[in-house]
């Protein structure tokens, strides 16, 4: 969930939980001055109103309106279907997948974006932070996507907490959606045990840039929605080293069940890593990423566990 447990200290002054917040920064991605448009801001990023399909320039991004706020977004590469990059909890995509979007960009077209509230997106407008839940995030999402134009289908690729997002998101929007890759992702089950963990403790809250999630209602809609993706091409990642306050039981048995909700599942562990795993084992998220979109272009299965990890620092668990 977050970048840090109690005790060890995360971005800035706070103190958050490892599988919370995705929240470790590669590289600043510098504001790109631009003009502003009906449309929204852009710097030297191809706009929305371009074709999706050119490669922009490095380390910038846009801007586009989604419910009159503006989201920031960078995409880099060209090809299809096009990789969604999700980042983690109170983390704009801009940084979290700032040091991996060159070489995903080598498989096919990447694009991330900055949640409302997080990186270089506005705050979410007030209205519409009542009963704010995950899968009002992926409808966010899928706003920001069709206003910038961003070429469908989808592979996402999610850390963290936007497995969470993304999971919603390849529900509400299945026609769209060629595979999901999940790294470290957090789990329907976890909800109730933080909240046992932290007690009333607002530290127990899930609160996304600045906004208080509503986690019951996503629990109750991953349940009753994202739990079945057919055939779908679909790679979980685990870490290696389990870094968080709940049980280590819990967290090998909610990645292991998370590789099941498709026929065409996989349960990947990268080895000498921790919960940052896009930091410090991305070439396990690259390769499972090429499998996922190999897979999504031919209408093929996933190769065997093996052949997708060959050549990374990676195994196939057995449990």
């Amino acid at each position: 969930m977050g970048t840090s447990r109690p005790g060890r200290r995360g971005d800035g002054e706070n103190h958050v939980r490892i599988r919370r917040l995705l929240g470790t920064a590669v590289i600043a991605v510098p504001i790109v001055a631009g003009c502003s448009s009906a449309s929204g801001t852009h710097g030297n990023l191809v706009s929305p109103s371009s074709p999706s399909n050119q490669d922009p320039s490095p380390s910038a991004f846009a801007k586009v309106l989604v419910d009159g706020a503006q989201m920031a977004y960078e995409c880099h590469g060209v090809g299809s279907p096009t990789i969604i990059a999700e980042a983690g909890y109170d983390t704009g995509g801009t940084t979290a997948f700032a040091g991996l979007l060159e070489e995903l960009s080598a498989v096919s077209r990447v694009c991330t974006y900055d949640r409302f509230g997080t990186g270089n997106s506005d705050l979410r407008p007030t209205a519409l932070t009542e009963g704010l839940t995950s899968d009002d995030q992926a409808r966010e999402l899928h706003d920001l996507l069709d206003t910038a134009r961003i070429e469908r289908p989808y592979v996402v690729v999610a850390h963290s907490y936007g497995g969470i997002v993304a999971r919603l998101f390849a529900a509400d929007f299945p026609a769209e959606v060629q595979g999901l890759v999940l790294i470290e992702s957090s789990h329907e089950d976890e909800v109730a045990a933080y909240r046992r963990y932290y007690g009333d403790d607002p530290e127990g809250d899930w609160v996304d840039g600045g906004d208080l999630l509503d986690m019951h209602a996503a629990t109750d809609l991953l349940r009753s929605r994202a739990r079945d993706y057919g055939d779908l091409p679909l790679v979980v990642i685990r870490a290696e080293t389990y870094e968080d306050v709940l049980s280590e039981g819990l967290w090998r048995r909610t990645q292991a069940d998370l590789a099941t909700l498709s026929t065409d599942g996989m349960l990947i562990e990268a080895l000498d890593a921790g919960h940052f795993v896009i930091d410090e084992n991305p070439d396990v998220v690259v390769a499972a990423t090429d499998a996922v979109v190999g897979a999504a272009r031919t209408g093929d299965p996933l190769p065997p566990c093996g052949e997708v990890i060959a050549g990374v620092d990676a195994r196939c668990p057995t449990s």
